[in-house]
């Protein structure tokens, strides 16, 4: 079988650790054989899913788009998806859904959590797309935070994580890896483009409430993309961090979006509005970048200050270990399963 998972050109820790978790915990499993594909960690059920004889779906999630074409026949094998969102979305059961897979990390020879005594410092690691606007170095320097760069490879992220004391976690899967490693973590919000939907879909798994610190949510440029986005139904941000309201909200832009009138409309409207309004944007960000003066660093830094004196969430023992085993009997199913 062949693994699938999304690949950034630039690398991104928390995608790309799909590359040997999944080979360590089931090796002689993935080939080159796209007859049989199997789909791991992140939110890459949607539309662009290849086709294939059999799927093999085991903590993966939706957020981006529309269920592929046929999810749920015979064809598709469900071990488990990510969270109650996701499985909610997917017309799946309350048993079908676990936690996201990288919780596997806990169990991996090394990466074997740390105790209290051996961590140290607060670490912030933004979501890869945050790199684009924003002087987050320097942010960090200031602030007296240890930056990590997502396209840091994954190993060195994870061992890095496993380190601190405390993880301000843009990037979802910072929280998630930390959680995994037991270590304390706060969220944060740099743009727009961070998912609400996805971050209440594992929040839920773990029984943590989900209640960023907004760090960039208040520059020009987050304002120029959410106006942008909003022409084709897309809204990644979900006022009041509401479940019901998140759902509700991802299913209203499905079914838009399922009309075909609507899409040749939105498709258009995208083109004219969005793609150029997109250069527009990508300037603007450049103007930003440059033009985050001493006033502005300070700003952020305050803020990123604040986030490392908050109480960090971290999931109970109990509730991890049961989500734990509960991956793990569905990877004994698919080790003895002849596929």
């Amino acid at each position: 079988m062949k693994l699938y998972y999304y690949k950034s050109k630039l690398g991104n820790f928390g995608d790309d650790l799909n590359r040997w978790l999944w080979t360590d915990l089931l090796p002689d499993f993935f080939n080159d054989d796209e007859d049989i594909r199997f789909s791991g960690i992140g939110t890459i059920i949607s539309p662009e899913m290849p086709k294939a004889k059999k799927w093999i779906v085991f903590g993966s999630g939706i957020g981006y788009g529309f269920p592929p074409e046929g999810f749920g026949d015979e064809s598709w094998h469900i071990m488990c998806v990510r969270g109650p969102l996701s499985a909610n979305v997917l017309g799946l059961t309350k048993q079908q859904y676990i936690t996201d897979g990288a919780a596997f990390l806990y169990c991996h020879p090394e990466f074997t959590p740390l105790q209290d005594s051996e961590r140290s410092g607060v670490l912030f690691i933004p979501h890869h797309k945050a790199l684009a606007h924003g002087q987050w170095e320097k942010v960090c320097a200031m602030a007296g935070v240890t930056y990590v760069d997502p396209r840091t490879e994954a190993k060195a992220v994870i061992q890095k994580i496993r380190h601190a004391k405390l993880v301000l976690a843009d990037a979802m899967h910072a929280a998630i890896i930390a959680d995994a490693m037991r270590v304390p973590w706060v969220p944060m919000v740099t743009s727009t483009d961070i998912s609400t939907f996805k971050w209440l879909d594992w929040a839920q798994t773990i029984d943590c409430a989900y209640r960023p610190t907004v760090l960039g949510g208040d520059l020009t440029v987050n304002a120029l993309r959410k106006c942008g986005v909003m022409y084709d139904g897309n809204k990644n941000e979900v006022p009041g961090l509401d479940v019901e309201l998140a759902l509700q909200r991802f299913k209203r832009h499905m079914a838009l979006k399922s009309s075909q009138g609507l899409k040749r409309h939105i498709d258009r409207v995208r083109y004219i509005s969005l793609r150029i309004s997109e250069k527009i944007v990508r300037n603007k960000e450049d103007k930003i970048n440059r033009s985050w003066d001493e006033r502005m660093v300070e700003h952020v830094a305050g803020k990123l200050e604040f986030a490392k004196t908050r109480t960090g969430f971290l999931s109970a023992d109990a509730l991890f270990q049961n989500n734990l085993s509960r991956l793990q009997a569905q990877l004994a199913v698919v080790k003895t399963t002849v596929w």
